[in-house]
């Protein structure tokens, strides 16, 4: 195929923590085998998961709004904030973007999340499980206004892809619900791991701690677990989330730190893990659905998706949650002393063929 005729694919994640760059990761590979060339417009961290686990990809640099995500009360303050300042940042995208597209050419443009990353002159899709929001309390009197933003933004794309079942079980529960969109293509559950051959051996790690997010609630969320497992004679893997510092590795007493890991060698970890503790973000119970691990989650305090997501889950009796304010030494040695649920086999095989 001649480079002046081949299919050329724009994508942009949220940087929102690295579950919206992670779940695209399939998507890539998926257009890559169809013949597009692929270029992903994000910040440098995303940019660098993206390049570790898709190394044919071109990697420019692109507007990311900052969420920072504070602890206590401030974190629902930061929240409203961020939900307040969306339409400005969405307008923002958009034009960010139009001044991007100027002398190049693309065939499809593919946000995940980005309301804004969109253009009217080219098809454009977007990315999201997130089509109904709840609103933190006191605050669920909002709740209709910002489905009717949200069902607004997500009609201005050519089609919206829900990476979620569109049948019982939803995995991403009323979040996932069509709140009146037509333009929706449930595409099952995505994951980065789809396609790696994962093998049951002895143990590796009694513990797999999987980090992500926004600052500082990420780094303040591995400091507690670490003190806590410090104290308690489990092996332990703490994962960072932090894909400048792949295959970076760190030991104190029983617990190591890794920065990041390759998706295979992640896999495998999880795979042979006694136990993982995670974050509720729907990228990684997608995962570990996809991988039929069960685990602990913790929701990060005061992000009403991953409590709306920890709550589910454990309804449902395929993860344990607990609260981060709960958590501590003698609350986690007795988690860990309990059997931990799985996930059923919902064979989330993914069907990414509609993709021309």
């Amino acid at each position: 195929m001649e480079p002046e005729t081949q299919k050329r694919v724009l994508l942009s994640p949220l940087a929102w923590g690295l579950g919206h760059a992670t779940r695209i990761i399939p998507v890539i590979h998926e257009l890559s085998h169809k013949g597009y060339l692929i270029t992903v417009a994000t910040n440098n961290e995303l940019g660098a998961l993206i390049k570790n686990n898709c190394p044919y990809s071109e990697i420019i640099y692109f507007y990311s709004p900052k969420m920072k995500l504070g602890t206590g009360r401030a974190s629902v303050l930061n929240l409203l904030s961020f939900l307040v300042k969306l339409p400005f940042v969405t307008i923002i995208e958009y034009f960010k973007l139009k001044r991007l597209l100027k002398g190049k050419s693309f065939t499809l443009i593919v946000s995940d999340n980005r309301y804004g990353f969109r253009s009217s002159k080219t098809r454009s899709v977007i990315i999201t499980h997130q089509l109904r929001v709840i609103p933190p309390k006191p605050f669920g009197f909002l709740k209709h206004l910002g489905e009717n933003v949200i069902r607004h933004l997500l009609s201005r794309f050519d089609e919206v892809w829900v990476p979620d079942f569109n049948n019982t079980p939803r995995i991403a529960g009323m979040l996932s619900e069509s709140n009146g969109l037509t333009n929706l293509r449930y595409i099952g559950p995505i994951s980065r791991f789809n396609g790696i051959p994962v093998k049951q051996l002895n143990p590796q790690w009694d513990v797999m701690v999987i980090a992500s997010g926004p600052e500082p609630q990420k780094t303040e969320f591995i400091n507690l677990i670490a003190n806590c497992l410090s104290e308690l004679n489990f092996k332990t893997l703490i994962l960072k989330g932090n894909p400048l510092k792949i295959n970076s590795w760190e030991t104190i007493g029983n617990l190591t730190f890794a920065g990041s890991l390759g998706n295979d060698e992640m896999a495998m970890a999880i795979i042979n893990s006694k136990y993982v503790i995670s974050r509720s973000g729907y990228s990684t119970i997608m995962d570990l659905v996809y991988l039929n691990k069960g685990g602990i989650l913790i929701p990060t305090p005061g992000q009403t998706e991953q409590e709306y997501l920890a709550h589910r889950m454990n309804k449902l009796g395929w993860f344990k949650t607990v609260n981060q304010k709960d958590l501590s030494k003698d609350l986690l040695l007795a988690l860990l002393s309990q059997t931990i649920p799985v996930p059923p086999r919902l064979n989330p095989n993914q069907v990414l063929a509609f993709i021309e």
